[in-house]
């Protein structure tokens, strides 16, 4: 496909975001209207301008969105878009290069004289954990990498010391730690000039998708990406910011863009909305209106969602939320989760949210993860039966155990047993439908055309006065209420 035949397709909107020559561009866009096929359109005209060999990359926050983007880029473009060194990677990737360069050129001293490091996602995944308030993290002392136990307020489950130390001297390190240690690097003049080269060297253009999704870390990097010469582009939509709680400062990003003058192009036109009710829902919604959604039942309902997990299963057997919470890191929980998996895999054809999450926890790989099907669909029809709860119990933690090294305490707490039930219920139900629940985290991205919202009174009573983006609760909100092509009410 040439890049006219990939222009042809975009409205002249999307054209004038994606084919905007200025070296700085910053693109808001409104949900539905587009924002991962301009981004992806961004990145060819990058890739295919002129001959200049370094990379071109774009970066978005999450494996899944990043995914995304890479399969639109190809889609659009073709095998050859991402012949190396171009690339789509997650920022945290960008992170863990830089940090090795480091390494390499000896600014950065790791244990033991690593320079390449397995990089996992938390340390529960490697080591064993103990419910303690000391906690081991990794920092930088005069170049050098070392452990310290530092003391917390509250206890968790968390390594020894000694055990993270010994796993850094094996080469290993969490995507937090490297995170931290790249960050108290960037604090040496030096090191930024270090950083700056490398940059400007390697790459020539770098798109950031989900831009409010990014951190301190994160908008500091761009900045010297900036610096180094690049070409920038950001995109993204202040209203659909919902990753505080992992660190994201979404109020910085209009200073960024105002202060390293990026030219704005916004993305208005929607092509979700297939009904004028969905379409005034949305406007309202953007400019700060009080809204009050009516309250039915509706047997085409596609999906609920509401803000957190525990009301999607009080909603009642005929819906399957796709994840109890999001503490797979626990082994019992992703026990559950995997078992929960087989579930909505029969019933959607999708796994539960927090999947790999507990494959990693339980360090079962791909292959042990296939051998598991088999006897946990087995568990699955025991319980949509008669078994007995503590007997599925049981065999959910032999068949476990049978593929994991991770220890598994035969004790069935509460929890479980109240998980096990729930998901009986669904097993069992007479509803002539099963509909999926979601969060508004989980749904931000996706689209359906009728959608259910099970609101709270305080949510309710938020949504009647109006939202405003400056809030993330009320940033939640305006996601859950945008993703319906058609109808959206209180369910």
């Amino acid at each position: 496909m040439t890049g006219a035949d990939v222009t042809r397709s975009l409205s002249t909107e999307q054209q004038v975001a994606a084919g905007t020559p200025h070296r700085r561009l910053y693109i808001e866009a409104a949900p539905g209207s587009g924002k991962t096929t301009v981004a992806a359109q961004r990145f060819g005209v990058h890739r295919f301008l002129g001959k200049d060999p370094r990379a071109v990359i774009a970066v978005s926050f999450t494996r899944s969105a990043t995914s995304e983007l890479r399969e639109r880029v190809l889609s659009r473009w073709g095998p050859s878009a991402l012949s190396f060194p171009h690339r789509v990677v997650t920022l945290d990737t960008i992170v863990c290069d830089l940090l090795t360069h480091l390494l390499h050129t000896g600014h950065v001293r790791w244990p033991a004289g690593h320079r390449h490091l397995t990089v996992i996602d938390h340390w529960g995944v490697l080591l064993p954990t103990r419910w303690t308030d000391w906690n081991p993290i990794v920092v930088l002392d005069a170049g050098e990498v070392v452990t310290k136990a530092v003391k917390q307020t509250k206890k968790a489950s968390r390594p020894k010391n000694a055990d993270v130390r010994n796993a850094l001297a094996d080469g290993y390190c969490t995507h937090e730690a490297i995170r931290h240690l790249l960050e108290s690097a960037l604090a040496t003049p030096s090191v930024r000039g270090i950083v700056l080269d490398r940059l400007a060297e390697t790459s020539r253009a770098l798109i950031v998708d989900e831009v409010f999704d990014a951190n301190a870390l994160d908008l500091f990097l761009v900045r010297l990406v900036a610096d180094a010469g690049l070409e920038v582009t950001l995109v993204g939509d202040p209203w659909q910011a919902l990753y505080g709680f992992r660190g994201a400062r979404p109020e910085q990003v209009p200073v960024l863009v105002k202060e390293a003058d990026f030219i704005q192009r916004n993305l208005n036109t929607s092509f979700r909305w297939k009904s004028e009710q969905q379409t005034q829902l949305a406007d309202r919604l953007r400019a700060g209106q009080g809204v009050t959604l009516p309250r039915e039942q509706s047997d085409d309902l596609n999906v609920l969602l509401a803000l957190q997990w525990k009301p999607l299963w009080e909603a009642g057997p005929h819906i399957l939320p796709l994840a109890f919470g999001s503490a797979a890191a626990n082994i019992h929980e992703a026990a559950c989760t995997l078992l929960l998996s087989e579930i909505t895999q029969r019933m959607f054809g999708e796994n539960a949210a927090f999947h790999n999450d507990a494959l990693t926890t339980l360090r079962i790989d791909h292959e042990a993860a296939q051998r598991l099907r088999s006897p946990l669909q087995s568990i699955v029809n025991d319980l949509a039966g008669s078994t007995d709860i503590a007997e599925v119990w049981s065999s959910l933690n032999t068949v476990i155990a049978s593929e994991t090294d991770r220890p598994l305490p035969r004790r069935r707490a509460p929890v479980h047993t109240d998980r096990l039930e729930k998901m009986r219920a669904r097993l069992q139900t007479s509803a002539v439908q099963i509909v999926p629940g979601l969060t508004a985290h989980q749904a931000k991205g996706r689209e359906w055309d009728t959608v259910g919202v099970f609101l709270t009174d305080p949510e309710r009573e938020t949504l009647r006065h109006g939202l405003t983006p400056d809030n993330e609760e009320h940033r939640k909100l305006y996601v859950a209420l945008t993703r319906a092509k058609r109808k959206t009410f209180v369910s």
